[in-house]
């Protein structure tokens, strides 16, 4: 057992829980009382939420319940239990958000599957759990499957059978034990792949065959002296390396590659020289544009330095020609800022002037309001309604408050007096709420007003920095206009000078290409002797020159390229061969391997057929001994602990509830829910049929303590949502004296909610401590008038009574 118990559980907005409560828990028994809604089941399922990390009950319901755990109103949530015991200070913790749950912390698998099953009875499950177990399955997972074999201890017999079952049949066999159906498989495997391996290595043969005849027609050409077989391919293959014929190749290709250049070279040649009769007339060209510069070219220039000094951050063309467009848009752009600047902060200061005389005139009318305000008394309201209900009790001339007579005073009723009162104050009321609301309205004109001030002073300029801008917008608009009227003559000096720079560069162009003419013919015989070619003759043309020298290198390329690819081919073939050869031996030594290992799978089989008749044999010994032990423990002992307890709480009820296992064999486990009648007799029929609804609802809860009871405790909880629906008074007071007996005997801690006042009282008193370790505490859930969830505790421990001992 695990000497855990729980210590204090706090929660924050889950389920029907708002905002933050702390309930201590660290009593023996824990009382919870509330009325319905007020959050008992909630705290009771947050427990369980953290101990184990889900609810059982709500995930039968709605297994999307997670979504559904924080409070509607909020946006986080949390609960954290704290357990204190051997294992010392533990605590969970799971946190909640809009998608679902995060625990930090649970129980161990085991432990949790006990506190959900045999710890903790939800309201929802009470009328459930009868029909659970009467239509629980027969598969090892059912509630009942789990519950025999925690009663008896038969995991051990219950693996055996279970182990054993497929191997009645053979194709259960294969599905369930390891290697059985791999064997077979195993085995098919191998016999198609030693016939699959005999045919690639007739294959690889044949193969291997081709390649050495034609390994040697290419091996005549460069080893004619090598007879071609496995022992010589090593020289072969030093042979064929030979790197000669590759760089004599490449060599020819460099010379290709020259050949192209030099061939470029006096086609451009000739391309200069037959143009010069086109070339334009570089003096005419020199003299127009030293014309232009006489006339223009100062009066450019200097507007072209004015221009860049008033933009010194913009980036104009240098090409004269282009230079007027880009400018004149620069320069009105820059003008348009600044006046746009300057007539912005003029404007700035003319608002300025007008917000701070608005502002003057507000502040006036809040301060008349001020005055007339205090002029009116704060109280006219409040003594308006005491006068008038005042009037009510005025039946003469007497006044109801002091006693005196009011002819005494003036002339009139009293009654008239009063009412006169009242409307005056009343008015005054009414006018002293306006000008609040009027005064509320000033006042943020004038914060808006001083805002909008505050900022404008902030933007004003200097007026010397804004005549400084006027200035120079003035300066950018007389320049763009000059430069309008010189658009033409940057134009045409930019035309002249591009025209007197062209004429000049086709002149050196051409003095260049002519003498390059000249050389290109020594470089061409200068090639043709390097290569082993003939050299250009007297009257051969370079034309004809260049295509005999470029037939002659494409035939050597050829030559050198065909003696290249036939030494790779070589290289590939001893490659493929080397290759065939490894395959051959690695087939060689697969089929010798995979003869092996059939051999080998074929003994497992028969070997495995042999076990697989000896587990049979077990199988059907377990089944025999299972079945026996199950029928004795399960009708004796948990019927009879179930049957004490019902008789305690319901001890004039005549039928009792039993689970009666069929005596076949209990391999599939398929128990009925009977009633036995206590004096004997034939069984009756099941519970729902033969119990009124207030025992049904005492065999159900029963049912869940004498399951809890039975098997190992591995948590000394026990945990009980309402479960005292329909019962009388007699079997409430059996079971307060079945609580007591868990709690003192048996060492429980027991929680328990109940939302009947009188119920709580009743069992606060006979749950009350007994002896100096015994400790009860009471939680009372309730709602504040924000409908935040509340929870009070009292904490109640052994007291010894003296007053009786005084009195004997």
């Amino acid at each position: 057992m695990t000497a855990m118990i729980l210590k204090e559980l706090d929660i924050t907005n889950f389920r029907s829980i708002r905002g933050h409560i702390h309930a201590p828990l660290d009593a023996k028994v824990v009382l919870i009382h509330g009325e319905n809604g007020a959050g008992k089941t909630s705290l009771l399922s947050a427990i369980e939420l953290a101990l184990t990390g889900s609810v059982q009950s709500l995930y039968r319901a709605d297994a999307g319940y997670a979504k559904q755990l924080l409070h509607r109103s909020a946006g986080e949530g949390s609960v954290l239990l704290k357990t204190s015991g051997a294992v010392g200070q533990q605590s969970f913790e799971t946190r909640l958000d809009g998608q679902g749950a995060t625990a930090a912390g649970r129980l161990e698998q085991r432990l949790a599957t006990f506190f959900s099953e045999r710890a903790y009875l939800p309201q929802s499950l009470l009328g459930q759990l009868l029909q659970i177990y009467q239509e629980s399955g027969s598969g090892s997972d059912s509630p009942l499957a789990q519950f025999v074999g925690n009663l008896l201890g038969l995991d051990r017999l219950d693996a055996l059978e279970a182990g054993l079952k497929p191997l009645v049949d053979v194709r259960n066999v294969r599905k369930v034990v390891d290697g059985w159906s791999s064997a077979e498989t195993e085995k098919t495997r191998l016999e198609r792949l030693l016939e699959s391996q005999r045919k690639t290595r007739a294959a690889v043969a044949e193969s291997l065959t081709a390649d050495f005849e034609a390994l040697k027609i290419i091996a005549e050409h460069f080893a004619p002296e090598l007879a071609v077989s496995e022992d010589s391919l090593d020289a072969l293959t030093a042979s064929l390396q030979d790197e000669a014929d590759a760089a004599a190749l490449e060599k020819r290709y460099d010379q290709v590659r020259e050949f192209g250049a030099i061939r470029r070279e006096i086609a451009q040649a000739q391309e200069s020289i037959e143009g010069a009769n086109a070339l334009p007339d570089a003096d005419a060209s020199a003299a127009a544009y030293q014309l232009w510069e006489s006339s223009d070219g100062a009066r450019v220039s200097a507007l072209r330095a004015r221009i860049e000094q008033l933009l010194p951050k913009v980036s104009l063309p240098s090409d004269l020609e282009h230079f007027p467009e880009e400018a004149i848009a620069q320069l009105r752009a820059a003008a348009k800022e600044l006046s746009d600047r300057a007539a912005q902060a003029r404007a700035d200061s003319a608002r300025r002037v007008a917000a701070e005389s608005e502002r003057d005139a507000v502040l006036t009318q809040r301060n008349t309001i001020d005055a007339e305000v205090s002029s009116i008394s704060s109280d006219s309201s409040s003594l308006a309604s005491a006068l008038a209900e005042l009037t009510s009790f005025v039946e003469n001339e007497i006044c109801p408050v002091c006693d005196r007579d009011f002819r005494e005073v003036t002339e009139g009723s009293l009654s008239e007096h009063v009412h006169a009162k009242v409307r005056r104050l009343s008015g005054a009321a009414e006018r002293l709420l306006t000008l609040g609301r009027s005064r509320s309205d000033l006042q943020l004109s004038v914060e808006r007003l001083e805002r909008e001030i505050e900022a404008l002073t902030s933007r004003i300029l200097d007026s010397k920095f804004l005549a400084d801008l006027d200035r120079r917008a003035a300066d950018l608009d007389r320049a763009a206009v000059e430069l309008e009227g010189l658009a033409e003559a940057f134009r045409q000096g930019g035309r002249l000078r591009s025209e007197d720079v062209a004429a000049r560069r086709a002149r050196i162009e051409l003095q260049t290409r002519t003498a390059a003419l000249l050389g290109a013919r020594e470089t061409l015989g200068g090639f043709a002797r390097t290569v082993g070619a003939s050299e250009p003759s007297e009257g051969e043309t370079f034309e004809a020159a260049v295509e005999r020298i470029e037939i002659f290198l494409m035939a050597e390329s050829k030559r050198l390229g065909d003696r290249v690819t036939k030494r790779r081919e070589g290289l590939e073939y001893v490659t493929t061969i080397r290759a065939g050869l490894a395959r051959l031996t690695e087939t060689d030594a697969g089929i010798n391997k995979d003869l092996t290992a059939w051999q080998r799978a074929d003994s497992s089989l028969t070997r495995a057929q042999e076990l697989r008749d000896e587990g049979i044999a077990i199988r059907n010994a377990v089944d025999r001994v299972r079945s026996t032990i199950i029928r004795r423990e399960f009708n004796d002992r948990l019927n009879f602990l179930w049957g004490d307890l019902f008789v305690r709480l319901a001890p004039v009820e005549p039928f009792v509830p039993a689970f009666r296992i069929p005596p076949a064999q209990t391999q599939r486990l398929q128990p009925k829910l009977i009633t036995e009648h206590r004096y004997g007799g034939d069984a009756g029929g099941t519970p729902g049929a033969m119990l009124s609804a207030g025992n049904l609802n005492t065999a159900a809860l029963t049912l869940f303590i004498a399951l809890h009871l039975a098997v190992p405790v591995k948590l000394p909880l026990l945990i009980l949502d309402d479960p005292v629906q329909s019962m009388d008074d007699v079997h409430i007071a059996h079971f307060a004296a079945l609580l007591r007996t868990l709690s003192k005997e048996h060492g429980r801690q027991i929680l328990i909610a109940v939302h009947d006042r009188q119920l709580f009282e009743y069992l606060r008193l006979e749950l009350s401590p007994a002896f100096t370790e015994d400790s009860l505490l009471t939680l009372e859930l309730s709602r504040s008038r924000r409908r935040d969830t509340l929870c009070s505790h009292n904490r109640y421990a052994f007291r010894e009574e003296t007053a009786l001992v005084s009195a004997a």
